[in-house]
């Protein structure tokens, strides 16, 4: 990626980085700007692709192999399941693509936000994984919501997916720790502990397939 000046700089480079940082947290507020961010990126990169007339960066078989998959999802729901929603979802699913070239490209141009990234989990895991705990010994979580029907769900409320949360960023977080802490045994100690409790706390908060994931990854690992 090049920029001509530092608005462009903000616009293109900045600015995702930022959204794709805040991501860990804009999951535990629920779908809807976890969702903004990727598309957001994915737009703002198209953009700028556009404007340098520069399509180098789709030129890979992963980004081949995805497309002709979003076909086939395109293609299914003319055909097999016709309905507006089904197709809606299908079309928009290119976003994802996007993004995922769009994330590669920042990290060619400055791989050093992947280290904020990082930290946003952290933070994540670390509170939640407190926070879970606290509403497991106390009946509610610190900002009173309760501990119902056997399973601790923290600041998700009634969505129950603290489990699933959990399960599905450990493998990132855990791959990250070991590339940006390789040589600090410290630090990686640290996050083994992380693992530890936050496979404690998704066994309580009772998601098995969630629990299933997390040892999954743990095996492979």
């Amino acid at each position: 990626m090049t920029f001509i000046n530092q608005y462009e700089k903000l616009i293109f480079y900045n600015f995702p980085v930022i959204l794709f940082s805040l991501i860990p947290f804009f999951l535990i507020t629920g779908p809807f700007l976890s969702d903004l961010s990727i598309s957001l990126i994915s737009v703002l990169f198209f953009i700028y692709c556009l404007k340098k007339n520069n399509f180098s960066f789709f030129k890979n078989i992963y980004f081949y192999f995805f497309f002709i998959f979003w076909l086939y999802l395109l293609l299914n729901s003319l055909f097999n399941n016709f309905n507006t929603d089904s197709l809606k979802i299908s079309f928009f699913y290119f976003r994802y693509g996007l993004f995922v070239i769009a994330i590669v490209s920042l990290l060619n141009f400055d791989d050093k936000f992947i280290k904020y990234f990082f930290y946003c989990i952290f933070v994540c895991f670390t509170v939640l994984t407190i926070d879970g705990f606290y509403q497991f010994i106390t009946g509610e979580n610190i900002l009173g919501y309760k501990y119902t029907s056997s399973r601790i769900s923290s600041f998700f409320g009634d969505k129950k997916i603290l489990g699933s949360y959990l399960s599905r960023l450990w493998p990132i977080f855990f791959g990250l720790s070991i590339i940006l802490f390789k040589k600090k045994n410290k630090f990686f100690l640290f996050f083994i502990l992380i693992f530890i409790l936050s496979e404690v706390l998704i066994f309580l908060s009772g998601d098995r397939t969630a629990f299933f994931f997390i040892n999954l990854s743990a095996i492979i690992v």
